[in-house]
């Protein structure tokens, strides 16, 4: 069923630049902090928490930072073609 008018606009506005940016400063700071803090967790339940460097950390920082650009990316993309397709609900 297509989307009414009133549907298509109430998305066009929940879908502008200013929810993009939240959107990809969540997802980058979930990916610059929380992937490394977990992959840390991980070891050290293994009792591998000796063999992490701040260099080692940095680059899981900077490998969740890219992976959360990229996937903020692909999610606004995919919502804006529902969106031009109509494949989203209507609001009633």
């Amino acid at each position: 069923m297509a989307l009414s008018p009133q549907d298509r606009a109430f998305y066009e506005e929940k879908l502008n630049w200013k929810s993009f940016f939240y959107l990809l400063a969540s997802t980058v700071a979930i990916g610059a902090v929380v992937w490394p803090l977990m992959l840390f967790v991980q070891d050290w339940y293994a009792g591998l928490a000796a063999d992490w460097t701040m260099q080692r950390v940095i680059g899981l920082s900077f490998d969740g930072f890219m992976f959360g650009l990229v996937v903020s990316a692909i999610m606004y993309l995919l919502f804006r073609f529902f969106l031009w397709m109509g494949w989203l609900p209507s609001r009633r």
